[in-house]
């Protein structure tokens, strides 16, 4: 019963940041933004997810959605063509599996991108309900679609490549961090609050340590607790970003043009969305070059998603956005970068 409360607890405030920070920045703005001439307040900074004006950096969503099955290895793998680039960024969505496995996973139930509903019998089985070897058994690949095909729909038991089962975090940077060492960022965003959020938290720590890249990922949240959490225990050692009742703050204090206390902002970026003509709700006021000065004044990294789009790219970068996340990470290089060639890494 308790399971029960919780899961559908979720699924009722799972939105709920998302939507009170777009009702407040939206304002029933539906249109682009004026443009702006930006101030140039990011050069020289020394900080990969604060590039110079000019060099935004491009992030793969769900480590690469528009590829790969989503948030699986095979999306991983499809990153490492961009080894040699500045933009070498993977984007994950984490949770906990009932006997505390890390794995890479976005939504609350299974059946979204699995076939878990039959295997397990039920709908709405969620990843903390389940040991990681039970999860192992899932079709991740099931509802991927290329084109006009499901390349790995029906695909069952050993007949499904490991590389579209759920994956472990320690697996991916296993991986990559073998292939391309000290060379990759990741952003980490923690799906759940308590009782999974301190586990999932520490394991990621514990992984930065062990491969040395503290100043090479970002932990991201939907959740306040997730950010008190880090506040508390890794302040200076865990990069975050902002929660949205900060991203409210500061928007709140950009309006006012409040001068600021740089040593009291606890995060290192906002991470927020932006939409125009893909079917979505605008925010676009988030992405105009006044609002990213500001945070730039305060040394504050400007990251943006979903953005799919080319013109969208186009303006946030001339904006001065610092990164974007894509499905699409090859359309978005492109259409910002279209000099710039990638050599895939064996």
């Amino acid at each position: 019963m308790f399971m029960q409360i919780i899961q559908s607890l979720l699924t009722v405030f799972e939105k709920l940041p998302f939507f009170l920070v777009a009702g407040v920045m939206c304002l029933s703005s539906f249109a682009p933004p004026e443009v702006e001439e930006p101030q140039v307040l990011n050069e020289n900074t020394g900080n990969y997810f604060l590039p110079d004006y000019g060099s935004t950096r491009i992030s793969s969503h769900r480590s690469g959605k528009g590829a790969a099955p989503e948030n699986t290895l095979m999306a991983i793998k499809s990153n490492l063509i961009y080894a040699e680039s500045d933009s070498a960024i993977i984007e994950m969505d984490v949770q906990l599996t009932k006997d505390g496995e890390i794995v890479l996973y976005h939504s609350l139930f299974l059946d979204e991108k699995s076939d878990s509903a039959e295997y397990f019998g039920k709908e709405n089985t969620t990843v903390f309900s389940k040991t990681y070897e039970e999860l192992r058994n899932l079709n991740m690949g099931e509802t991927f679609k290329s084109g006009d095909s499901y390349p790995y729909r029906g695909l069952r038991g050993d007949d499904i490549p490991d590389d579209i089962r759920i994956t472990a975090l320690k697996d991916v940077f296993e991986c990559v961090e073998t292939q391309v060492p000290d060379t990759y960022r990741y952003i980490i965003e923690v799906k759940y609050p308590t009782p999974w959020a301190p586990k999932i938290v520490d394991g990621i720590y514990e992984l930065m340590q062990k491969y040395d890249m503290a100043d090479r990922v970002i932990v991201a949240s939907f959740w306040p607790d997730v950010s008190m959490y880090i506040d508390a225990k890794y302040e200076g050692k865990i990069n975050r970003s902002a929660n949205p009742f900060e991203i409210v703050d500061l928007y709140s204090s950009y309006l006012r043009n409040e001068e600021l206390d740089k040593e009291a902002i606890k995060y290192t970026a906002l991470q927020m969305p932006y939409y125009w003509d893909d079917g979505k709700l605008l925010v676009a006021n988030l992405g105009k070059a006044s609002f990213i000065d500001y945070a730039h004044k305060y040394g504050i990294s400007m990251q943006y998603w979903t953005v799919n789009n080319a013109e969208d790219a186009k303006a946030l970068a001339a904006a001065g956005a610092d990164l974007l996340m894509t499905d699409y990470p090859d359309r978005i290089r492109d259409a910002l970068y279209p000099e710039i060639s990638y050599r895939q890494v064996s």
